[in-house]
């Protein structure tokens, strides 16, 4: 019998509850963040080896058994922590046009569950963000992405080593892609 449910459940580790709740309530302080448009401060949260990426999805026919592509579909982003500084500091220029006036971006993120990571100071964190974005013109978007990240737990706290997002679309439907996740 070839079924996931016939297969054994992966075991995990839970953080201890403090922690937990620590990082838990630090997850939701950097979506305020990144709403607030305290760039810098989100910067901050961000470890130096950060790797933070988006693959492209590729969406396949359930009875589609062919290998899939050797080096994938390729990413949306696949930033570290220069390119994403980089980012905020094109943000905070003042020359970004689909920014100007600001947009209205909030972030909820949900689904939140979190495992004691390889290292003894690392966390697993898998979420799901939902962004809803709103300009001046009525225009809005939205966008939903299952997360997958890690989070270093150093003497300045929290620091975030690997974002990984799927959105769940297969073709991002915007004309612009400056909203961070």
């Amino acid at each position: 019998m070839n079924s996931v449910l016939s297969k054994p459940l992966e075991v995990r580790t839970m953080l201890p509850l403090e922690k937990h709740l620590a990082l838990q309530q630090h997850v939701f302080f950097e979506a305020r963040l990144l709403d607030d448009e305290n760039y810098n401060d989100w910067l901050g949260l961000m470890d130096e080896a950060i790797r933070y990426r988006m693959p492209m999805t590729e969406r396949r026919f359930r009875k589609d058994r062919s290998t899939p592509l050797a080096f994938g579909g390729g990413y949306i982003f696949d930033e570290n922590k220069g390119r994403l500084t980089m980012r905020v500091d094109r943000l905070q220029s003042g020359l970004v046009w689909a920014e100007d006036p600001r947009n209205k971006v909030r972030r909820v993120i949900s689904n939140v569950e979190i495992w004691q990571g390889a290292e003894a100071n690392e966390a697993e964190v898998y979420s799901v963000v939902s962004i809803h974005r709103s300009r001046i013109d009525g225009e809005e978007k939205h966008f939903v992405a299952g997360r997958r990240d890690v989070w270093r737990e150093t003497a300045q706290g929290w620091r975030l080593v690997v974002r990984d997002l799927l959105l769940d679309t297969s073709v991002v439907l915007d004309s612009n892609m400056n909203t961070l996740f």
